[in-house]
């Protein structure tokens, strides 16, 4: 690890070994034993953003799980940087990297792909031969991904599924105490619930608030470093859905318009996706408006006026919620 990351509290704090996961029992025992006989299948990690899919990825591919030269013998790709997401990441990044057997001692070479949902149907093609070839002898592949039912079939079926929920809250809040105390730095538990309130699931943008607001051995919390714009456009379309389902239509108007307020000064910067998913994920946004959103996520990436592709979704929901309880109310 550089100098430069050892300051930075993300990676200082991130968790090393299999101990330091917040897992389900049963799937400490599964990753002990793998790590405990060196005997590593094809895992694929699915679920919502903040269950430490991504975590347990890196832990495996150390030299506290199977690795211990990750250097020569991992590759890190992201499955939606667009230069590599195609069939290029198959055969021109993954298969040479597998041409040549592990160094240094290690049995295998993992090709670990985070946000492997986002690829193309030419690149889950191109992984399907590359993995069947390379599987037999020493090849691994570690995929993660928030939507399991965008990775065509005959493509899961070549791995050992995983499903991650989110880390819980009381677990973000105890992290949070002991980074602050292991640094030194004084704090209320009001202004770290502030940032966890502002960014969960986001355990790492968490850590990198935290560490943005803690001076002088104090955590002085910066309001507008949490409350993201993202968080803005979500608690405004939370809203206008709890609006709805209280019959208070007359201030819906006013909530769609600090929305669009929202996007006409901040739409080309919005982590848009980050939206959608939360807004999925979310246990009280009613599965009628989940549908909708799903629809939107999905088209999200080829539209041509983003701000006005998500506003389109937001009038749906309350079209949607509406006619919805319209119907119900006439039974």
């Amino acid at each position: 690890m550089s100098e430069f990351q050892e300051g930075l509290w993300v990676e200082k704090y991130r968790p090393k070994t299999l101990k330091d996961l917040v897992l389900p029992e049963r799937y400490k025992k599964d990753f002990g034993r793998i790590i405990e006989k060196g005997s590593l299948p094809n895992l694929l990690f699915y679920g919502p953003p903040g269950g430490g899919k991504t975590t347990l990825a890196r832990v495996l591919c150390s030299k506290h799980g199977v690795l211990m030269n990750r250097k020569d013998n991992m590759l890190l790709a992201n499955g939606s940087a667009r230069k590599t997401r195609g069939i290029k990441l198959g055969d021109d990044v993954s298969e040479p990297f597998l041409k040549h057997p592990p160094a240094g001692g290690d049995k295998y070479k993992v090709v670990f792909i985070d946000e492997a949902d986002k690829l193309t149907p030419d690149g889950y093609d191109s992984f399907r031969g590359v993995i069947e070839k390379y599987q037999v002898a020493y090849g691994r592949f570690i995929w993660t991904c928030n939507y399991v039912s965008k990775i065509p079939s005959p493509v899961q079926s070549r791995f050992t599924p995983y499903v991650f929920q989110q880390i819980p809250r009381d677990f973000a809040l105890d992290y949070c105490r002991h980074i602050l105390e292991s640094e030194k730095v004084e704090y209320v538990d009001k202004d770290i619930n502030f940032i966890i309130n502002g960014l969960y699931p986001d355990i790492r943008r968490i850590v990198n608030i935290l560490q943005k607001c803690s001076w002088e051995g104090k955590l002085d919390v910066d309001e507008e470093a949490v409350v993201t714009h993202e968080k803005k456009v979500l608690a405004g379309v939370v809203e206008i859905i709890s609006l709805i389902e209280k019959g208070e239509n007359a201030k819906i108007g006013r909530v769609v318009n600090g929305i669009i307020e929202l996007l006409a000064a901040h739409s080309y910067e919005l982590e848009y996706r980050s939206i959608y998913e939360e807004l999925f994920f979310m246990k009280k946004i009613p599965a009628l408006a989940k549908i909708v959103v799903n629809e939107y996520a999905n088209t999200h990436q080829g539209c041509l006026i983003p701000h006005q592709h998500f506003m389109s979704m937001v009038f749906k929901i309350n079209r949607s919620l509406q006619d919805y309880k319209k119907a119900m109310m006439k039974k």
